[in-house]
């Protein structure tokens, strides 16, 4: 969980206590078997700070710093220790501030490299935006659709953590770079930490590559290696709306280039999504259901308000065009079983709003499926889970073929330890008072999303479909 919200940039502040010092205040033989040289030695690789509490007094001082770590560029987790001797420490009357008293520091982009990529632009025939993680700002959405839009430039999101791009937009060309970069003549990596796989596909050499992001060389990890003939630093929306600013009035004698650009991008962008339309809808006689025809009717029937949560290789990527900050993918870290809980933290703290989650049955049962519906249970969360169940652990075959191709495993029939048993998953949502049910045949995929959508919208009680995939 660390690791994702590190490399996912996400702030939160991640606390635990310790054995105590001394042998007369143990009362619980954990307080032995869970003691440790060095405590923080298990997290210090994936937190921005960390720090052991020493005294009662500077506890206030010691959150608010806490807090200034985590919420700081590139934000990430942070680790508090709390001894049990500190917090049971007696203390007299104590005033809290209930003001922060941290002004959070900004990175302000050179604006002489604004003014370069600017002319670069113009330059530029084929200009292509890759980003995975973009949509963690909303506003950075907006201002990429405007620059899009202004200075005719392609998009693709690659590997997306969130909702970087409105998938029904005539710049959108998919979520593979692979066909565009060996014509791309201008890469902007915006907020993605591998914007290709150099083994699959590459930009040759004389392709300008210009890399944003408040972290954009990406600090944090050990080995990256992509290049960047350009560095912008700086929050990815005020860049990107800073470009827009510098672009319009050069771009006043290129209208004829740019129309013409714009129409080639709508005819890419018609051409790609109407084969992923034309597949989904292909499969809607398919049995056992075919992924992508499921993924189809979720987007019918969900429309674009709800707040999606997917942790499945599902075909879902092409039907998405939620809103900004309306659609969550799995953390670049990996993390199975990640999607079940996300979605309840989303429910916590947006009670009002349709959460959805989309799981694979490997992953479903990675998130502890008891715990969660439990919790669910108790707190009043509503949200509707759909398990895609496939009775495997797909990622493991597909791992297996890609580094083994010619192995004992990718040549027979079975493959051992990815088969999964076909459980009656929607029997565990009942057994917390939701509803569930199991879906076997395409005709029954949409109505069974629409009586699941009524328990949860109007009944106000959590919903599962086990729905019965092949592995695709």
């Amino acid at each position: 969980m660390l690791m994702a919200a590190n490399r996912a940039q996400v702030p939160i502040l991640f606390s635990a206590g310790r054995s105590p010092v001394e042998g007369e205040g143990r009362f619980s033989y954990v307080h032995w078997g869970q003691d440790l040289y060095d405590q923080a030695g298990i997290v210090r690789e994936q937190v921005k700070w960390y720090y052991e509490l020493r005294s009662p007094f500077q506890l206030e001082a010691v959150i608010d710093r806490a807090l200034a770590m985590a919420l700081s560029e590139p934000k990430g987790p942070v680790y508090l220790i709390l001894p049990p001797e500190v917090m049971a420490s007696p203390v007299g009357e104590v005033e809290v501030r209930s003001e922060f008293p941290y002004d959070l520091p900004s990175t302000s982009p050179d604006l002489k490299k604004i003014e370069r990529l600017a002319e670069l632009l113009l330059e530029a025939r084929f200009p292509l935006v890759i980003t995975s993680s973009l949509g963690r700002s909303p506003e950075a959405v907006e201002a990429l659709i405007e620059l899009s839009e202004r200075a005719a430039v392609a998009v693709v999101t690659f590997n997306p953590e969130y909702m970087n791009f409105p998938t029904d937009h005539p710049c959108h060309l998919g979520f593979s770079p692979d066909p565009f970069l060996p014509v791309a003549d201008l890469i902007l990596v915006v907020d993605c930490d591998v914007p290709w796989y150099p083994e699959r596909a590459k930009p040759p050499s004389s392709t300008v590559v210009v890399q944003i992001g408040t972290d954009p060389l990406y600090s944090r990890y050990p080995a990256r290696t992509f290049p960047s003939h350009l560095t912008v630093q700086g929050d990815p929306a005020t860049v990107l709306r800073q470009l827009v600013d510098l672009l319009a009035e050069p771009l006043e004698g290129k209208e004829e280039a740019l129309r013409s650009r714009r129409e080639r991008l709508a005819r890419m962008h018609e051409e790609i999504f109407a084969e992923y339309l034309s597949c989904a809808r292909a499969a809607s006689s398919s049995l056992p259901l075919d992924p992508d025809w499921v993924s189809y009717n979720v987007k019918e029937v969900l429309g674009d308000e709800a707040i999606v949560v997917n942790e499945y290789d599902n075909g879902m990527k092409p039907f998405m065009s939620q809103l900004p900050g309306h659609y969550f993918c799995n953390p670049h870290a990996g993390y199975l079983g990640w999607g079940l809980g996300t979605a309840l933290g989303i429910k916590l703290g947006l009670p009002d709003r349709t959460v959805v989650a989309t799981v694979g049955d490997g992953s479903y049962i990675f998130s502890v499926p008891s715990a969660c519906h439990s919790l669910a249970a108790a707190h009043k969360l509503p949200i509707l889970t759909i398990v895609y169940n496939n009775s495997c652990w797909k990622a493991v075959r597909e791992a297996t073929r890609n580094v083994y191709p010619q192995g004992w495993a990718s040549r027979g029939d079975c493959f051992p330890l990815s088969e999964l048993y076909p459980g009656r998953y929607e029997k565990i949502c009942e057994a917390f008072g939701g509803y569930g049910e199991r879906v076997e045949r395409p005709e029954e995929v949409g109505p069974a999303l629409e009586r699941a959508l009524r328990v949860v919208q109007q009944e106000g009680r959590q919903a599962l479909l086990n729905v019965i995939c092949k592995v695709k």
